[in-house]
């Protein structure tokens, strides 16, 4: 059997051809609106289900990775309410750094204001799936989908498992860009079947925005999903010898890429100029190995998908859900702790944190699901579709799936890493299943389509979807019926365990696992039954459509719930606790100096943001911080201070030279202060200048030298000390009279020339320094600080952060971003005045 031919070339078809006319028509058709303005209201009330703790009860989500970044963005938060204007440095974390990735605003692209509208009012980050189901919807809409049957289909992509882990985690702006990705999808289509003026808006806003949401490793997998398309599409041209439309249509693109990267340019700019000096960047230390010019590939492949755990594509449960998963009173474990008569609190405690993952992962928040009716409708459309486009899904899912395996697969992996660009700047390679989201349902949901339109021969179709379910629903019944014969549920976690309990919590995934087996094989037979009475005329068109949303949406909203329910909810009052200052935090904050750090010897160093909300630590919490002061951490605040035998277990030397005035240590199970009398201050003359060939010896020096009175210099800045002769003036003094996080004052006397090292983070492009005014050089010193040679007599010294990148960036993006807005408002008058002259004539 064959399908059905249309005489028309194999493309996706655009859904913005010309309106037919009729004689009752009018520029806007009510009738024609009426799926698209249910579309909206069916996202609100999905939303809300989700979202009213939030929305009606003014309750905040325990976003870890938000909380995180209220901590360490607190002095810049605090600084735009002030001042009114944005800080681009801030000293609450590892001794200073750019604010450019943890809270900068980028207010240029003016685009930024369509998404308020988009929002529906809907407070952060509850718009944000909003814009996951109307950017899916809009996709299919135009490519001609049904707007009813188009709704399931934004219900599957917005619902998937892997986006409610990300909002209950705090992952937002990874959720913002997987939202706009369909967006910047169907501006490409449309470009590709000749659409080009709107082809080009959509394609410009689409992805303007999608590069504001500003996680640039979506971005970078949504350029490899149209990398594969472009190649695809490329190899059909070259063999229909029509490689002209392909060229006009990739040369728009690229104009609209161009314009997107424009209105987008301060963040842009800022970050390349940025990541080289971060831990993404290249090496400087040569016992970093395998220096790649970024992570370290351990790292990065540090969350690589299992090859079997690709199955909870399927089944959800696959593998056991979350490390933190929610357990019932009727579990094996909740049976046990009641055996053992252990507390109500501890028990409840235990069920809301059972260890239930058993996969690759260090851990995890949940898996990726994404809906198994959706699995059998792309498998259905794998054998039943015969346009072209298959193949761009096809390909771009296989290869979504064999690097999210990353190290369990690490042939193929090695290459991306080390030959590919830009590939080895990303880690958590497992995130790259976003993809899957979004080619699973569109492939779904378009052979859904093409079987309304009876594009498919009646016999050859239900060939196909038996071969579907058996596949689909085979794999769902066999791991059912014998799935623990083929796995022993055992995590790596387990040892640290009694044996009751690994045995309760085994018994426990196990349970999961055929339960959420049985429960996708329902949903697949379900599907299957409605497509079959379908195409057997048993039922219409509205019966498939309407049976196929609701399938989906039980399907996908039931697992979603275990990610984010209304638990994950607390008052406001609840989440500011978090950050109440200690009585050690407020005796800290009598300090009377404007500008010192604290260590805080009790908490992580590179995942505490309390320290940072309350003092300026030399501990934080940010994915990049800059290379060198990584260097630090790991060779001289977490190693015992042998050389000098101080008893620290970290280099005393340095953290005086961080003027650290105060250390914070856990004793009796509470915070302790105690004060460090040699913390050297802002700034501080020294005495003998000690030149090193390169960062292995600078890194080394700082084992064996005096802070106070010496200073380490790499011979890249030795022109900039080229005929210092240190002279001993115990007059000369020099102290910081004023403090901004991007702006530093200081007043030095001194009767002679004068060496001053400053306790601040050096850091360049963007610092520049100032003598009385006039612009001064300042160099590099002791691995991370900064030094300067001083004249002598009275100066005013002050250190101004001006990125050229950002301030010229703003200025770019507002004109970028205003041209696409001027673009769009002609298009859309256009389009009314072209309507209202098709009514006149009508």
């Amino acid at each position: 059997m064959k399908e059905k031919k249309t005489g028309k070339p194999d493309t996706l078809k655009p859904a913005l051809e010309n309106a037919q006319v009729s004689g009752n028509s009018s520029i806007l058709n009510v009738r024609e609106l009426l799926p698209h303005i249910v579309a909206i209201l069916v996202f609100v009330f999905v939303n809300l289900l989700f979202f009213s703790p939030m929305v009606l009860d003014n309750k905040m989500i325990q976003q870890s990775d938000i909380i995180q970044h209220k901590g360490v963005a607190k002095e810049l938060t605090d600084y735009y309410e002030k001042n009114g204007k944005v800080t681009l440095w801030t000293n609450s974390l590892f001794g200073g750094m750019p604010t450019y990735q943890m809270g900068a605003k980028y207010e240029g692209n003016l685009l930024q204001y369509l998404e308020k509208v988009a929002a529906l009012g809907f407070p952060h980050p509850s718009q944000l799936l909003l814009f996951a189901f109307i950017g899916f919807y809009i996709l299919l809409v135009l490519m001609r989908i049904n707007p009813w049957l188009a709704i399931g289909g934004a219900l599957a992509y917005g619902l998937g498992s892997y986006n409610l882990t990300l909002l209950e985690a705090g992952h937002t702006s990874k959720l913002h860009a997987i939202g706009l990705l369909p967006v910047v999808v169907a501006g490409i289509l449309l470009l590709r079947q000749g659409r080009f003026l709107w082809g080009a808006a959509v394609t410009a806003i689409g992805l303007s925005l999608q590069i504001y949401a500003n996680h640039l490793q979506i971005t970078y997998y949504l350029f490899l999903l149209l990398l594969v398309y472009g190649i695809v599409e490329l190899i059909f041209a070259i063999r229909n010898k029509d490689l002209s439309s392909l060229w006009k249509a990739g040369g728009i693109a690229v104009v609209c890429a161009l314009f997107a990267v424009l209105s987008n340019l301060s963040n842009l700019w800022s970050t390349y100029e940025y990541l080289p000096s971060t831990i993404r960047g290249p090496a400087e230390l040569s016992s970093n190995k395998e220096s790649t010019g970024g992570l370290d590939k351990d790292y990065a492949m540090s969350w690589s998908y299992g090859k079997m755990e690709t199955m909870t594509l399927l089944i959800p449960n696959f593998y056991g859900g979350s490390s933190n998963s929610k357990l019932g009173d009727g579990s094996n474990l909740a049976a046990l702790l009641k055996q053992y008569q252990a507390p109500p609190a501890q028990v409840t405690s235990f069920l809301n944190n059972a260890p239930t993952y058993w996969g690759d992962q260090l851990f995890t928040s949940g898996p990726v699901y994404v809906g198994a009716l959706v699995c059998m409708l792309f498998l259905l459309g794998l054998l039943v579709v015969r346009d072209h486009w298959k193949w761009w899904i096809l390909s771009a899912s296989i290869l979504a799936i064999l690097l999210a395996w990353g190290k369990n697969f690490q042939w193929f992996s090695d290459f991306f890493f080390y030959y590919f660009p830009g590939y080895n700047k990303f880690r958590v390679v497992s995130m790259i299943l976003v993809l899957i989201g979004f080619t699973f349902p569109f492939m779904g949901f378009m052979t859904v389509s093409k079987i309304l339109n009876g594009e498919f021969d009646k016999d050859f179709l239900i060939s196909r979807l038996k071969i579907s379910v058996y596949v689909a629903g085979g794999l769902c019944l066999l791991f059912a019926i014998a799935g623990p014969a083929f796995f022993n549920f055992q995590g790596a976690g387990d040892a640290q365990l009694q044996k009751e309990i690994i045995d309760a919590v085994i018994a426990d995934r196990k349970s999961l696992f055929r339960s959420d087996a049985i429960r996708s094989l329902v949903f697949i037979l379900l599907g299957a039954a409605l497509i079959w009475a379908y195409v057997k005329e048993r039922v219409n068109k509205n019966v498939l459509i309407g049976g196929i949303v609701v399938l989906v949406f039980v399907d996908m909203f039931s697992v979603g719930k275990r990610y984010l329910d209304s638990d994950d909810f607390i008052s406001k009052n609840d989440y500011s606790r978090y950050f109440e200052a200690t009585q050690v935090d407020q005796l800290i904050q009598k300090e009377t100096s404007k500008d010192y750090r604290v260590f805080n010897l009790g908490a992580s160093l590179t995942a505490d943001s309390r320290t940072s909300y309350h003092h300026k630590s030399l501990g934080g919490y940010s994915a990049v911080k800059l290379r060198r002061y990584q260097d630090i951490i790991e060779n001289q605040l977490t190693k015992a201070d042998s050389t000098r035998n101080t008893g620290f277990p970290f280099n005393k030397s340095v953290v005086d030279m961080l003027n650290a005035k105060y250390l914070i240590y856990k004793a009796e199970n509470r915070d302790q202060v105690m004060p460090n009398t040699g913390a050297l201050d802002n700034a501080w003359f020294v005495r003998k200048v000690i030149l090193v060939n390169n960062a292995d010896d600078e890194m080394a020096g700082l084992n064996n030298f005096n802070p106070a009175e010496e200073v380490l210099i790499d011979k890249r800045f030795e022109e900039q000390v080229s005929g210092f002769v240190p002279v001993m003036d115990s007059a000369a003094t020099i102290v910081l009279k004023s403090y901004e996080p991007n702006k530093l004052l200081y007043n030095s006397s001194s009767r002679n020339e004068q060496l001053a090292v400053f306790s601040e983070i050096y850091y360049q492009p963007g610092w520049d320094a100032y003598i009385d005014g006039k612009a001064a050089n300042h160099f590099r010193c002791n691995y991370i600080l900064r030094g300067m040679r001083l004249p002598a007599g009275e100066h005013t010294i002050e250190f101004r952060f001006e990125p050229v990148s950002y301030y010229t960036g703003e200025k770019v993006a507002m004109a970028g971003s205003g041209i696409i807005l001027l673009f769009l408002i002609g298009l859309i008058a256009k389009e009314f005045i072209d309507r209202k002259k098709d009514v006149q004539v009508s």
